[in-house]
């Protein structure tokens, strides 16, 4: 009886954020018609280009996003609906792009953009045929596999595009008019964005029905979508000119509808293959329990388990490694080195530094409770979780402070299902380069930041802190920011501590002094030789990279 309850009671609260998506999406609505006539006067023709560009580039942003990622886990699951999901988006996503470039009031692109039919034409192909394959992608079961080549599928549908496009330029007739200048739209325009409606109508009610059976998260988040994805076509039935207040709120609607799609298919598709990886590690784990006995009977199998095993933990590697900065932000003020060095295929440090805007630069450092597999879910949970931004009704693009950051990840942890033996320690920094001023706040990191100035002297931060842990319920930490004047020549090194407990045949740490004392000889060596000079004098103490038993992260911050 209390799972039922339970159950219904998580069902309504996620119904409830249906209804409010609703009667948001109302609301907006109703503005743009109350406050057409003044958007028009107030809106200039330019700054409104500007608007449409960046909202249309960041949905073909988007569109590009869900489909490379479907794209990418199609060649390991051969899903035939993920596959046609990632084409829809590819065909919106590139038809949307020539929309864009053929906007009335933009620069010539292929003919002159005198007149707004053919973008509208390109509009109603992106959102027919897209609409057509979301429907298409939910109606396949899971279950219905393909082995035809992911190339196939993504060369079809970006030649089909291109095909369209060109038909639409150089033979507009092809099409029916979709918006008369000085006369708004036609029938059959109206006529087909209700169509596209219905037929996003259709997949929100085939969503719901598989979400009434399996109450996934995911379904839930396709739902939300939707309903900004119907209000977006319902804006576009009723502007009378593309620069009008409909046009603008619809394009916002179908912003917000892309993100939350977006998260919904790369949260989905990363997760999977850990949740696939530690019920195969555990079918292991049974097995072994009486090997003695099966042996004969079970080798075959628990060789096929092995091999599928460590293709599933090569996969997620790859997914965590492309979670780690690809390229460290530099200029002329600051510049940023790092090595990550893991102790197994799968890691338990994770690290990055994140330009906030033009001053401030997030850093930030952690190390989760034990390695492989449920370590690497623990650092894909932090990384996701680290909002150095925040928008509110009056600020766009505030930076948030280190402590709110923690503070945010720690309630976060214990809103999740995480085993209560886990954990997270990490510090959080913003560095500003007008002030010099490094703010910081620690959630438990075991092992103290060092500032190497430029005279030689070695400062020792406190990082003293809670970790993020499962004591939500009896605990709510504050989190302290701390603050470190830099100077220019300083630098930073945050580190984690696979690098000071690191052993030697002989058993004997490498140890903070150590380090210390190698600091204060290689101080004047800049942030790149110091990262290699400190790794080689770290393998020159325990003798082979093999003796490391656990992850070994190094982030250097150098101050010009």
């Amino acid at each position: 009886m209390d799972n039922k309850k339970s159950n219904y009671m998580k069902n309504l609260m996620l119904y409830k954020r249906i209804i409010r998506i609703v009667l948001f999406s109302i609301i907006l609505y109703m503005i743009a018609g109350i406050n057409n006539d003044w958007f028009m006067g107030f809106m200039s023709i330019a700054d409104y280009l500007t608007w449409h560009m960046i909202f249309e580039f960041a949905s073909v942003l988007v569109s590009f996003s869900i489909f490379t990622v479907s794209y990418f886990v199609y060649e390991e699951s051969k899903k035939l609906n993920m596959i046609v999901l990632g084409c829809a988006f590819l065909m919106m996503g590139t038809l949307d792009a020539l929309h864009t470039f053929s906007f009335k009031g933009m620069s010539d692109f292929f003919i002159a953009n005198t007149t707004a039919n053919r973008a509208t034409t390109l509009w109603i192909l992106s959102r027919t045929f897209g609409s057509f394959g979301f429907l298409l992608a939910v109606l396949i079961p899971d279950s219905v596999k393909t082995d035809i080549k992911k190339g196939v599928f993504a060369g079809l549908t970006f030649s089909f595009s291109i095909l369209l496009f060109l038909i639409t330029t150089y033979y507009p007739n092809a099409f029916p008019l979709m918006l008369i200048e000085d006369s708004g739209l036609t029938i059959t325009k109206i006529i087909m964005e209700y169509i596209i409606i219905l037929i996003m109508a259709i997949t929100f009610a085939v969503i719901m029905y598989k979400y009434k059976k399996t109450a996934q998260i995911r379904e839930h988040q396709f739902m939300m979508a939707l309903v900004f994805l119907i209000f977006s076509e319902f804006a576009f039935t009723n502007y009378g000119s593309v620069y009008d207040a409909f046009n603008y709120i619809g394009h916002i609607y179908k912003i917000i509808a892309y993100i939350i799609l977006y998260k919904a298919i790369y949260i989905d598709n990363v997760s999977e293959p850990y949740r696939e990886m530690k019920k195969a590690k555990n079918e292991l784990s049974d097995y072994s329990d009486n090997l003695n006995l099966i042996v004969k009977q079970r080798t075959k199998d628990l060789e096929d388990a092995n091999s599928m095993l460590m293709k599933d933990i090569e996969y997620a590697r790859e997914m965590q490694l492309s979670l780690m900065p690809e390229h460290l932000p530099e200029d002329k003020s600051v510049s940023f080195h790092a090595e990550y060095i893991p102790a197994e295929r799968l890691s338990g440090d994770f690290y990055n530094v994140i330009k906030l805007d033009e001053d401030n630069i997030a850093i930030y450092i952690g190390d989760v409770a034990g390695h492989g597999v449920s370590a690497a879910m623990l650092t894909v949970f932090a990384n996701q979780n680290v909002e150095p931004l925040k928008e509110d009704e009056n600020e766009f693009g505030k930076v948030v402070s280190p402590e709110a950051v923690l503070d945010s990840i720690y309630k976060s942890f214990n809103e999740t299902n995480f085993n209560d033996e886990t954990y997270i320690l990490m510090l959080y920094g913003i560095y500003n380069k007008t002030t010099k001023l490094f703010t910081y706040a620690s959630a438990g990191m075991n092992v103290s930041p060092y500032v190497i100035k430029n005279s030689g002297e070695i400062l020792e931060l406190n990082s003293r802190g809670f970790s993020i842990c499962k004591l939500g319920d009896y605990i709510l930490p504050t989190y302290e920011n701390r603050k470190m004047q830099m100077e220019a020549g300083d630098k930073l090194l945050l580190y984690s501590d696979g690098l000071v407990e690191a052993r030697n045949v002989n058993n004997e740490i490498y140890g903070q002094d150590k380090m210390k004392n190698f600091l204060k000889k290689h101080h004047s060596l800049d942030a790149s030789d110091l990262e290699i000079e400190l790794k080689r004098n770290l393998y020159d103490h325990i003798g082979s990279i093999e003796r490391l038993k656990d992850d070994v992260t190094i982030l250097i911050m150098h101050v010009k």
